[in-house]
């Protein structure tokens, strides 16, 4: 199995668009395991009406490590959901718990849990929050691939700066020799804004991963409203043919 981190410094670049895009990409031939890491739990709102067990559930032992593991509308994906945050608000937030109280103790955990799905799924993909707390470093020492997520806007652009050198400190400080980054995903492009293109050709000049551009598309906010995919709802087709390539960079 092979285990991908989303992410980024950044709140609202999309992580979690791309993130349910990517595993239903993923999940046209292969069996995709989509781990919502974000405390505020909006991968697992935009696949699932209801959750009984979540990965807090998991992490706490509250349950075995299987019982959040919940099959999504999607076929071959299935998610292990958080509860998103309007429904549980933040101090009722058992992720947020963890991450708090107890991730600083485990900083194998995530990396046990995915090793538990290895023989199940061919592929798991963690949606990440704009954080970089010991909880994130615990999910992408798990990781054999993390892919930044950003939008063409300054903010990004530093974000990406900043991600990449936490990243490189995290490896270094944990002895992680995995969590490659091979790939960058520009998100929400809009080539009719200048500065759009500027920050977007200042990113592609930029040597030693594989770029993805994805367009601007109200099809990942239709998606979220009908719990579906992009894929199964009309998405542009340069945003379609954008997270093709991004499953095939994957894929290798």
């Amino acid at each position: 199995m092979k285990v991908i981190g989303l992410g980024l410094q950044k709140g609202g670049v999309g992580k979690t668009s791309i993130s349910v895009a990517l595993a239903a990409e993923l999940a046209k031939d292969s069996k995709v395991l989509l781990i919502d890491a974000d405390p505020q739990g909006n991968a697992s709102g935009a696949l699932l009406k209801e959750i009984d067990f979540e990965l807090a559930d998991a992490l706490l032992n509250n349950c075995t490590a299987d019982q959040p593991v919940t099959k999504t509308g999607i076929q071959n994906l299935w998610i292990m959901p958080t509860k998103p945050l309007e429904t549980e608000g933040k101090e009722k937030s058992k992720l947020r718990v963890y991450k708090k109280n107890v991730a600083s103790d485990e900083p194998f955990v995530m990396d046990d849990l995915t090793k538990e799905f290895a023989e199940d799924f061919d592929f798991c993909i963690f949606d990440t929050s704009p954080d970089f707390s010991t909880f994130e470093e615990n999910v992408f020492y798990a990781c054999d691939e993390i892919i930044p997520v950003m939008k063409c806007d300054t903010f990004s652009a530093d974000g990406l700066t900043i991600f990449m050198e936490n990243i490189n400190d995290f490896k270094r400080r944990r002895r992680c020799e995995k969590a490659l980054i091979k790939t960058v995903v520009i998100n929400e492009h809009n080539a009719s804004f200048a500065l759009d293109t500027n920050i977007k050709n200042a990113i592609m000049n930029q040597s030693g991963y594989n770029k993805i551009i994805v367009p601007q598309d109200q099809a990942f906010k239709k998606a979220q409203a009908y719990q579906t995919s992009i894929q199964e709802i009309g998405a542009k087709a340069n945003t379609l043919k954008a997270i093709a390539e991004l499953a095939k960079a994957i894929k290798g």
